[in-house]
């Protein structure tokens, strides 16, 4: 959560400092995103951003307001507020799925074809407002500042930022991460719905939506296209386009 255009501009620039690098250097897919995919998400950064100063800001102060828990920085309580908003958003995630009128929003983050760090950004306004203030409440209701709750967010998209890059890292299930999270973005229908954790896969774990087959993805080349990454051993280039671990969720999968 951002206070000023000029610090969004300067976050943005780290971020490119950081994964324009690394994409470069140590890429996990052969592939790079459109320059109009990659303005739309760094356009949507700033609009989004101060969207929910406009708009998310001024309801969490209001909530914050009316709740008595008396204002704390204690280190125990703004981890406690990390682990509780990245609860909330897993849920505000699922929600974004299984909710027609919300995945409405939501299909725009999952019509990139090929990830990068960019993506993480790509969101309509209304997606991005309701998922900040969401992640928001659990800080608000503990008497957490509103510059405390800008800490905890500002980390949390950090490593969303992270998690869409185009790296081949993975830390299994102890953090999300880009290997994790491209199973979400899949177009393979077994892989809906799947690996909504932000941050802490274990609610993936405990609320039956992990994928292990994020556990030994590899890159396959493609006759008709460029590599995918598929799981090991699962052969795909006789595949169609819907069926491989790239491409676009153009429909809400309801269960």
């Amino acid at each position: 959560m951002f206070s000023t255009l000029p610090a969004t501009l300067v976050f943005l620039m780290m971020m490119a400092g950081l994964f324009v690098p690394l994409e470069a250097f140590f890429p996990a897919r052969s592939t790079k995103p459109s320059r109009r995919a990659m303005a739309m998400g760094a356009g949507l950064l700033v609009l989004n951003t101060l969207l929910m100063q406009w708009l998310g800001v001024p309801v969490l102060s209001a909530l914050g307001a009316v709740v008595t828990a008396p204002a704390t920085r204690s280190l125990g309580v703004m981890v406690f507020v990390f682990v509780a908003a990245d609860l909330v958003g897993y849920f505000i995630h699922r929600a974004m799925h299984r909710v027609p009128f919300l995945w409405r929003f939501h299909k725009l983050h999952h019509e990139a074809t090929e990830l990068s760090w960019l993506d993480a950004w790509r969101q309509h306004p209304v997606d991005f407002v309701l998922h900040g203030i969401a992640v928001g409440v659990p800080g608000a209701l503990l008497g957490a500042s509103l510059s405390d709750l800008a800490s905890v967010v500002v980390l949390r998209k950090a490593f969303t930022t992270f998690l869409h890059a185009n790296v081949k890292v993975s830390f299994g299930l102890v953090l999300a991460s880009p290997v994790f999270h491209g199973v979400h973005h899949s177009a393979d229908p077994r892989d809906y719905d799947t690996n909504f954790a932000g941050t802490f896969p274990l609610w993936d774990v405990l609320f039956a939506t992990e994928h292990e087959r994020h556990r030994r993805l590899v890159e396959e080349p493609r006759p008709d296209g460029p590599a995918v990454l598929v799981p090991e051993g699962e052969g795909t280039a006789s595949q169609p386009e819907d069926q491989v671990l790239a491409g676009a969720r153009l429909e809400p999968q309801h269960h």
